[in-house]
């Protein structure tokens, strides 16, 4: 859960997002934000 959860952070923090806290709110509310970070849709 450790390896998901900073693997998370670290592809937040490489899109240039700073709060991180504010982004994972972000992208909980629309299931597709996840994956576009991901670059996978």
């Amino acid at each position: 859960m450790a390896t998901l959860r900073n693997t998370a952070i670290s592809l937040l923090r490489l899109s240039g997002v700073t709060t991180i806290a504010k982004a994972l709110r972000h992208n909980s509310r629309n299931p597709y934000r996840p994956l576009q970070l991901l670059g996978i849709t």
